[in-house]
């Protein structure tokens, strides 16, 4: 069987393929480890110096401005295909009204309310806006009785502002306010590109537009998203998998299901440890990945259509999630409470029945009724994997990343459980030693698949790109 990476871009006014060319590169034609170099090159029969990748048609996103890319069969398996949702075109027309109420919204909050690690951005903002603010006062002053440079350096600061407005704040953060602030004038934003994403991804499970299920060419998809792009895909698989999670057979026996609920009672306390078993601390991330693996399989061979094997998010801003996807952080809990936001682990809800916590539901009368996952139980059954860069001063590393553990984890009875794998790269560890270099480099947001312009084939791979690698596992089977 095949399998596809679905790569999804982040803000600004990105240019359609440019994203994927670059991911692959990095993840497919240049990595040695993944097709034995004794083999021919697919294309030209020659000695192998990289893996062959082609372009070809995209039938499934339906834009003549993208092609899917195909690669050669892995030892085992099939070819992967690679292709790129692109939605920065219905995002064209940003104005600063879009901006303007998020905008405020940032600016005039508690510094409570700041997310953890953008304290120092926040204040630089206020003094930004304020001297600006300042600056343009001055220059109204009627000019009797003031020096000429308060009208110059009035008139320059707010030449600044504008150029800082147009060219960076609404082409890039304007994206942002659009899509995460649920107001009128964005909702059909919204709309369009999630509904656009949720055709992409059911086409590719075999769902065709009437609702009626075929065998996929897939036996399995990996969504991979950056930036902006992975609130978008967050939005993308809650709700396919809302739309999903009945189409399949309920059923009486699900020992992987019934596992992974055990699991985690036991490390949320909801249920005794066995007689004689060490307390949990914790939980290995290793064994969750894998039960949700195994949950995966069984769900599928309930006839369920849902073979996303794994969600990484690289940058991502929802490590804010408490500000960009709710007014605060127990604001945001409610939400994941109450299954609106979906949290890895699953949130779980109480069976009066079975006298238990469950992520899926009775479909008839009995403790031994069929059962079903419940809407937002989708992580039971695909892996998050978080690529961040840690930050400094605001302009080195990556300020708008960070980990995501925090903000989705299961929170129960004053206990939380992350089944989220965070992985912190660039800068790179330090060689033969324990921990990281004190100073991350400049600006590392656009940097989590490219490849240093000196590398070359054979040489190290670097941390970033070696753990990107590791988290997509093509030779997966």
């Amino acid at each position: 069987m095949k399998q596809a990476v679905v790569v999804i871009h982040g803000m600004g006014e990105q240019v359609p393929m440019d994203t994927l060319m670059g991911f692959s590169e990095s993840v497919w034609v240049t990595d040695s480890d993944l097709i034995d170099a004794d083999r021919p090159d697919s294309s030209t029969g020659a000695k192998r110096t990289s893996n062959a990748i082609w372009f070809k048609p995209d039938e499934y996103s339906r834009s003549y401005e993208l092609r899917r890319l195909a690669t050669e069969s892995l030892t085992g398996r099939g070819s992967t295909h690679f292709y790129e949702f692109y939605w920065a075109h219905l995002m064209e027309g940003t104005t600063f009204e879009h901006f303007r109420a998020w905008a405020k919204d940032l600016l005039w909050r508690s510094p409570r309310r700041v997310p953890q690690g953008l304290g120092l951005a926040w204040t630089v903002l206020w003094i930004i806006t304020i001297v600006a603010a300042i600056c343009f006062v001055l220059s109204l002053l009627p000019s009797e009785g003031k020096a000429w440079y308060w009208a110059v350096l009035g008139g320059v600061a707010s030449l600044a502002v504008g150029g800082l407005v147009n060219t960076l704040l609404l082409k890039y953060f304007g994206d942002v306010a659009r899509y995460v602030k649920a107001s009128p004038p964005n909702v059909a934003r919204r709309q369009e590109i999630r509904e656009k994403g949720v055709q992409l991804l059911e086409s590719l499970m075999g769902i065709k537009p009437d609702g009626t299920i075929v065998t996929s060419e897939y036996d399995r998809i990996v969504v991979v998203a950056h930036s902006l792009g992975t609130i978008v895909a967050y939005d993308i698989l809650t709700h396919s998998f809302a739309r999903l999670n009945t189409r399949m057979t309920a059923a009486k026996d699900q020992p992987e299901l019934a596992k992974m609920e055990d699991l985690i009672r036991r490390t949320t306390g909801l249920e005794p440890q066995l007689a004689g078993a060490r307390q949990q601390q914790g939980v290995d991330l290793d064994a969750f990945q894998a039960q949700q693996a195994l949950c995966r399989t069984e769900l599928i061979t309930q006839g369920s259509p849902w073979i996303v094997s794994d969600f990484i998010t690289l940058g991502s801003p929802l490590a804010h999630a408490e500000f960009l996807l709710a007014y605060d952080k127990p604001a945001l809990r409610k939400a994941q409470e109450r299954r609106i936001l979906p949290t890895c682990p699953p949130t779980l809800e109480f069976d009066a029945t079975t006298e238990k916590r469950h992520m899926s539901y009775r479909t008839g009368a009995g403790a031994d009724a069929p059962r079903l996952p419940h809407h937002a139980a989708l992580f039971a059954f695909t892996r998050w994997t978080n690529i961040y860069s840690r930050h400094k001063a605001i302009l080195w590393g990556d300020i708008i990343s960070g980990p995501v553990g925090k903000q989705f984890d299961l929170a129960v009875n004053g206990r939380t459980f992350s089944g989220i794998r965070d992985i912190a790269v660039l800068p790179e560890p330090k060689e033969g030693k324990v921990g990281w270099r004190f100073w991350p480099p400049f600006f590392t947001h656009t940097k989590y698949w490219t490849l240093p312009r000196s590398w070359r084939v054979g040489a190290a791979v670097p941390h970033h790109i070696a753990e990107l690698r590791k988290a997509l596992n093509l030779k997966e089977m």
